[in-house]
C-alpha cells in the first residue's frame, strides 16, 4: 500500500479514534486479541488502536504509509487490515495489500471495509471501482456478500463474518476451532 499524492488523498482516511477501532473491538469480544498473541495493524493510521492494545498489555506494531513509513512490517498471530482496502483505488495494489497481509498473519487476518449504507455516497463522483469524495479521497464500498466473495477468492479460504463489513480468515485450524468453541 503506497502513499499517492494526486487525485486521491489516502492519507486523509485516517481518522482519529477514543476508542479501539470496529475491527479491534470484535477481535478483542471474540478472544482472537489477547496479551498472549501478537498483533500487526497494517495500515495503522495515526495508531490509537496500538496504544490502547498496547496498554493493556497486547505486543503490537503498526505500519502505515502516510503515518509510519518507516515501520517494519513483520509477521504477527494476528493482522488487523482494518479499513485500508477500501481506500486503494487501484485494483491491483488492493489485491497484493490484501495477499500481502495474510502472508504475514499466522492466526487470523481480521479485514474490515466500508459497507454500502442506504444515503452515503451524496456528492461523490464515480471514480475507477468505487468513488472519489469530496475530500480527495477514495472510497470502494462493498455490499456484505461481495466483500465476503472478495476476500475468499484473493485468499482461497473462508471468510467468517464478525460484524456487517468485517470478516476474519482464519491460517491456524486450533485457534479457528477455539473460536467455534466460543461462539
Amino acid at each position: 500500500m503506497s502513499e499517492r499524492r494526486g487525485p486521491v488523498q489516502r492519507h486523509k482516511t485516517a481518522i482519529r479514534r477514543g476508542d479501539v477501532s470496529a475491527p479491534m473491538k470484535c477481535a478483542l469480544r471474540d478472544g482472537l486479541v489477547h496479551p498472549a498473541v501478537t498483533l500487526l495493524d497494517y495500515g495503522c493510521g495515526h495508531g490509537e488502536d496500538l496504544d490502547i492494545l498496547a496498554a493493556d498489555g497486547i505486543e503490537c506494531t503498526g505500519w502505515d504509509p502516510a503515518f509510519r513509513p518507516s515501520e517494519h512490517l513483520r509477521s504477527a498471530d494476528v493482522v488487523n487490515l482494518g479499513y485500508v482496502i477500501n481506500v486503494i483505488e487501484d485494483t491491483s495494489e488492493r489485491l497484493h495489500t490484501l495477499q500481502r497481509a495474510w502472508d504475514l498473519c499466522r492466526n487470523v487476518l481480521v479485514v474490515a471495509a466500508q459497507i454500502v449504507v442506504p444515503g452515503r455516497g451524496n456528492g461523490q463522483v464515480e471514480f475507477g471501482d468505487g468513488v472519489l469524495t469530496r475530500r480527495g479521497t477514495f472510497q470502494k464500498f462493498y455490499t456484505q456478500a461481495e466483500l465476503r466473495e472478495y476476500i475468499e477468492s484473493v485468499l482461497g479460504t473462508e471468510a467468517v463474518p464478525a460484524a456487517p463489513g468485517i470478516f476474519y480468515a482464519f491460517k491456524d485450524e486450533t485457534v479457528w476451532a477455539e473460536f467455534l468453541a466460543n461462539r
